[in-house]
């Protein structure tokens, strides 16, 4: 189970919290918490496997440069890959 079929992302009080469902529970996990935008970036890149496209959703719905939602993009999948979450 990998990327999208192993993780759920929740939102509770404004805040998303990616749940890893295959954790067996020990040692404790915690949930990934990120915001609306990070969001945003993880579900749009599972949904299209792109990061150029997720990238060009990111600078619509922020309204930035595109090479400034391209870092972003990259920068916020990179982090959670170093947190271990497979994101492919």
């Amino acid at each position: 189970m990998r990327g999208k079929e192993r993780y759920q992302l929740r939102c509770a009080a404004g805040k998303y919290c990616l749940l890893d469902m295959a954790h067996q529970g020990s040692p404790y996990r915690s949930p990934v918490v990120m915001n609306e935008s990070g969001a945003m970036i993880l579900e749009t890149y599972w949904r299209t496997g792109d990061r150029e496209s997720t990238a060009e959703k990111l600078r619509e719905a922020y309204e930035i440069e595109k090479q400034e939602a391209l870092t972003d993009v990259s920068v916020f999948l990179e982090q959670l890959q170093r947190q271990g979450i497979e994101i492919e």
